[in-house]
């Protein structure tokens, strides 16, 4: 299928149609982000796993935690007005920063009024063991239960939690999301909670697969009652939809088979149903690149038993003063200085960081190597400025008894431009690929990407949030791309008003750097002037992408400009539903347009948008009305609601 073309011009987006002619849309080229990290106190510099954002003090504004993987995790709290600080050391213990650490989420799981913490944490590489961990507010400490209450859960492979309300008593349960061991044990997915303590569900969720990294909760269907949607790893299965009012809960087969990062739901037409968009990748052959600036480039090269008799490697044109640094990534040991080979001479430098040019003696040509039977890296020059790197594993290292792969990471810093880069052996494979945009047909998911817009700009997508970011009443999307090991420009999808989109350059504002890996971006209302902002990770750091290429990983906050439109955000307290109000669908009335939003605890993959709930009035300065399907069952409905303010509105008790 032909694609419409589209060209942006002073301040115009301009669509070049399929039958030759234009259709020209107004479109303000003001940036609508700005990056205000250097001022937020907001500093971090490596891996990261995500983001979390939760009022654990109560005083009506968004405070950020960070687990940042393998480093010490942080709390930062709003001080308002743009500003935070770093108040992790009088509120958490030494230990509990430490670990291996992955997704986290805020919620009131024993409904006392305060926020309390989930920590997620791996198993030792899937062969051991790591409690998780479960942080109860005390309004002046956060104190760790998670053995007390029975959530430790320490054989299980975490990744991201999802907290709600399974079994529809009003309590929380806790979803902790994994991967598979690589050993015969297996441990749980699903907690229930019953007074305070929490037990493994004694019927597990008929998965598909041992891993399932994450779910969200959504409503798919028109009966205001919550269905759990979850990534998969199965032959032939990627995701797996539960109705989770039918007990047991019963499967749906709305999902076409399609692999996919992560999932941001939304209703993007207003016609009332909860349609999704599946932010989407492909996976980097042999040799992955990253290039964060014109003189500075990252390459990983994965040997495993389908490649290892194979040339593998990569070149390129410089001809600036080469600093390398060459890491094994896995198995860790660091690479011996007589493992790395310079020029035909076979000299070897004096560590894994070295400095050489087109001047240092010996460094034409390459040493002779066998694959399979010699490990280690070969650089050489070809005169005047084209190099190449030829990387090697050696059978004893592949078979051995700590590993079925080798990975090495090399990372190349010039003086002078980098170019014609380029993988040797296996040409080297786009990450870049469709997104998927799933419109809720009566409770029917039908793709509906080619028509939509959505793909106007193919990226390798990483993360997703859906919020209304121009507050006209239709909800936008915000991608995270980013390859395995490199980072990409980021993706701002705007609603044109009937559920297609229009790129944005630059993403409004949000591109972001080349420096680090994609991770995360969650959605914020920060300063809490009615704008939706944006925090995006780029020290994404599991896989291929853990080490070098998530060490100069950051964070990054973007400010919403704003316009003239006005908005209203609310809080829910719930009574007999959860206190966070999990599971529950608001519709907000305003110029006749009914937008929808489900209250699902802000959870996506990696991470966790801010729980208040978002509506862009366009030019409206009143609400006409406010509908509340509460999880307990309860409808609450008010109206003639002034616009440009935050709302909490509290679950009636039940006559």
């Amino acid at each position: 299928m032909r694609k419409a073309r589209l060209y942006f011009i002073a301040g115009l987006v301009i669509i070049l149609a399929l039958g030759g002619g234009f259709l020209i849309r107004a479109k303000d080229a003001t940036p609508i982000f700005e990056d205000v990290t250097p001022y937020s106190g907001i500093s971090y510099l490596g891996m990261t796993f995500g983001a979390a954002w939760g009022d654990f003090d109560g005083d009506g504004l968004p405070d950020l935690y960070v687990t940042n993987h393998l480093n010490s995790a942080k709390l930062f709290r709003n001080k308002g007005k743009g500003h935070f600080s770093d108040v992790t050391d009088p509120f958490f213990a030494p230990q509990d920063l430490l670990g291996d650490k992955h997704g986290a989420a805020w919620a009131d799981f024993d409904n006392d009024g305060h926020q309390d913490l989930v920590l997620l944490t791996g198993a030792a590489r899937g062969v051991g063991s790591e409690p998780k961990r479960l942080f109860i507010n005390r309004g002046t400490r956060f104190e760790e239960i998670a053995g007390m209450v029975g959530v430790s859960n320490p054989l299980g492979r975490a990744r991201m939690p999802l907290w709600f309300d399974f079994n529809g008593d009003g309590r929380l349960d806790l979803f902790q999301g994994a991967e598979t061991r690589l050993d015969n044990q297996l441990a749980p997915f699903v907690f229930l909670q019953q007074k305070g303590q929490f037990a493994a569900l004694a019927e597990p969720l008929k998965f598909a697969s041992r891993t399932v990294p994450f779910c969200i909760i959504t409503m798919l269907k028109s009966d205001n009652h919550s269905d759990l949607v979850c990534r998969v790893s199965a032959h032939s299965r990627t995701a797996q939809i539960f109705d989770i009012t039918s007990q047991p809960p019963r499967e749906l087969d709305l999902l076409p088979p399609s692999s996919f990062e992560d999932i941001a739901a939304g209703d993007f037409d207003n016609d009332g149903l909860i349609d999704l968009f599946l932010a989407r990748r492909n996976p980097p052959g042999p040799v992955a690149f990253g290039q964060s600036g014109s003189n500075e480039i990252m390459a990983d090269t994965w040997i495993d038993k389908k490649n290892i008799g194979k040339p593998l490697g990569f070149s390129f044109r410089s001809s600036g003063q080469l600093t390398f640094q060459v890491t094994s990534v896995w198995p860790s040991e660091t690479l011996a200085p007589e493992k790395i080979h310079l020029g035909k001479r076979n000299a070897h430098p004096n560590s894994p960081v070295f400095t050489v040019s087109s001047e240092t003696g010996g460094i034409e040509g390459t040493a002779p190597y066998l694959p399979g039977q010699q490990a280690g890296v070969y650089v050489g020059l070809t005169p005047p400025n084209q190099w190449q790197i030829y990387v090697s594993g050696a059978n004893e290292a592949i078979v051995g008894d700590k590993s079925n792969y080798q990975q090495i990471a090399i990372k190349v810093t010039s003086s002078q431009a980098i170019s014609e880069l380029k993988a040797i052996g296996d040409p080297a494979k786009s990450e870049e690929t469709l997104a998927r945009l799933l419109m809720n047909r009566g409770g029917k998911l039908v793709e509906e990407r080619e028509k939509r817009g959505v793909n106007a700009r193919s990226v390798a997508a990483m993360n997703a949030v859906a919020g209304d970011f121009n507050n006209d009443m239709h909800l936008d999307l915000f991608v995270v791309a980013s390859g395995e090991i490199g980072k990409q420009e980021n993706l701002l999808l705007l609603n044109r008003g009937d559920g297609s989109f229009d790129v944005v350059p630059g993403a409004g504002g949000a591109a972001g750097g080349g420096a680090g890996v994609g991770d995360s971006v969650t959605a914020v209302d920060f300063d809490g002037d009615g704008f939706l902002d944006l925090f995006v990770a780029t020290g994404g750091s599991m896989g291929r992408s853990e080490g070098p290429p998530s060490e100069g990983g950051s964070y990054h906050l973007y400010h919403n400009r704003g316009n003239g439109n006005h908005w209203v955000e609310i809080d829910l307290e719930g009574t007999a539903s959860n206190r966070d109000g999990i599971g529950a669908r608001v519709d907000v009335t305003v110029g006749g347009v009914t937008q929808v939003r489900i209250q699902d605890g802000g959870v996506h993959n990696r991470g966790q948008n801010f729980q208040r709930l978002h509506f862009g009035l366009a030019k409206n300065t009143q609400v006409e009305k406010i509908k509340i399907h509460w999880p307990s069952g309860m409808v609450q409905e008010m109206a003639r609601i002034a616009a440009d303010q935050i709302i909490r509105i509290k679950e009636p008790l039940k006559q």
